[in-house]
C-alpha cells in the first residue's frame, strides 16, 4: 500500500513523496520518518534487556545518557574530524549478584554497535588473578591483560581485594594498572567492579587509581 497524508489547505489525498498538491497547489515538506539502522536496533535490544533488570535506575540513567551523548558527538566528531568522545574508565559498586557483571557486556555490546569500540569482547579477569608470585609476575599480568581487551572492554571483579596495601606483589599490580590504564586512555575500556564498603577503603588506599576512572556507578536494588 502506497503511503499518503492529506493537504493540510484542502484536504485532498497526497503522497508521501509529494510536495505540491495537485488540487490547490499548496507546497508541502512532507517529514519521512528515518528506517531504524541495524545498529539502533541491536543498542534498543541491549537497552531493552537493562531496563528488564530488577532496580539500577541510577544505572540505567547513567547508560542511556552516554548513549544518547555518543550519538550526538559522532555527528560533531565527523564534521570536525575529532575521535567521538564518551567514558572508557568505569568503576561499578555494589554487592555481589547486582548485576555487574551483565552490565558490563551490555555495555561492551552497546560500545561497538555504536561503533565507538572497533571490537566486541570482554576480556573478564579476577582481581586476584593478576597478582603474581614473584616481582615482575604481577606487572606482566596486569599488562597482558590489558593488552589482551584493546579495542574492547577489559572487566576486572573483585578490585577491592587489592585493598592490601602492604603486599608488594598487591601494590605492583595496582601501580601497573594505574599506568596502563593512563596510557591506554582512548584504546581500552575498563570496568573495575567490587563491594561498597571494601571499595571505598582499597581506594583510600590508592587514591591514584580512583583518578583514572570517568564514572562511578552505584548497583543497589
Amino acid at each position: 500500500m502506497t503511503e499518503n497524508t492529506k493537504c493540510h489547505s484542502c484536504g485532498a489525498d497526497l503522497q508521501i513523496t509529494d510536495r505540491f498538491c495537485s488540487q490547490c497547489g499548496t507546497k508541502h515538506e512532507i517529514k519521512v520518518a528515518p528506517q531504524a539502522t541495524e545498529t539502533d536496533t541491536v543498542v534498543a535490544r541491549s537497552l531493552a534487556m537493562l531496563d528488564s533488570m530488577e532496580g539500577l535506575d541510577a544505572v540505567k540513567s547513567e547508560i542511556k545518557e552516554m548513549v544518547d551523548f555518543v550519538r550526538k558527538d559522532r555527528v560533531r566528531s565527523e564534521m570536525m574530524g575529532y575521535p567521538t568522545r564518551f567514558p572508557h574508565k568505569y568503576l561499578f559498586i555494589g554487592n555481589p549478584c547486582t548485576g555487574r557483571t551483565t552490565v558490563a557486556r551490555l555495555l561492551a555490546n552497546i560500545l561497538h554497535e555504536l561503533g565507538v569500540m572497533p571490537d566486541y569482547k570482554m576480556i573478564a579477569v579476577w582481581s586476584k588473578a593478576l597478582v603474581g608470585n614473584n616481582p615482575g609476575q604481577s606487572a606482566a599480568k596486569v599488562r597482558n591483560a590489558v593488552e589482551s581487551a584493546i579495542g574492547g572492554v577489559l572487566f576486572i571483579d573483585d578490585v577491592h581485594l587489592f585493598n592490601e596495601p602492604n603486599d608488594v606483589m598487591v601494590q605492583e599490580t595496582v601501580y601497573t594498572l594505574i599506568s596502563e590504564l593512563a596510557n591506554h586512555r582512548d584504546d581500552l575500556v575498563c570496568i573495575a567492579a567490587g563491594t561498597p564498603v571494601e571499595m571505598e577503603e582499597m581506594l583510600a588506599a590508592y587514591p591514584k587509581l580512583r583518578e583514572r576512572f570517568d564514572r562511578e556507578l552505584k548497583f543497589e536494588r
